[in-house]
């Protein structure tokens, strides 16, 4: 099953596409110029969750995808893939600190879905 999210702010809008993949699940986060800058995959294992992280060189979507993957695979305890590109030109601090927050209320949403699901 394929699951949609949108958020805005200002110029800022980020999209959160889910599709299942078997019992695990694959996340996409993008907004801007999509592309691929940071891929997580996280894990849960004796009640601890734990993410590897690959990041493009000179990206910084890593703060995105690491804590979601780990925050899905502990709610929903299931493997979780999560693939992050979010570019904007000449983005602020500010504007970056909201895009963050933006996506932290996907990932919520996200998972608050999916646990009324199960």
């Amino acid at each position: 099953m394929e699951r949609l999210f949108s958020n805005s702010s200002g110029r800022i809008a980020v999209s959160l596409k889910a599709v299942d993949v078997g019992d695990d699940l694959l996340v996409a986060i993008t907004g801007g110029k999509a592309h691929i800058g940071a891929v997580a995959v996280g894990i849960k294992s004796e009640g601890v969750a734990t993410s590897s992280v690959i990041t493009v060189p000179a990206h910084r979507e890593d703060r995105v995808v690491k804590g979601a993957a780990e925050k899905l695979a502990k709610k929903l305890n299931k493997t979780v893939v999560i693939v992050a590109g979010i570019h904007y030109d000449n983005i602020t601090k500010e504007e970056i600190d909201e895009t963050l927050r933006l996506c932290d209320e996907l990932i919520s949403a996200l998972a608050g879905e999916l646990c009324k699901k199960d």
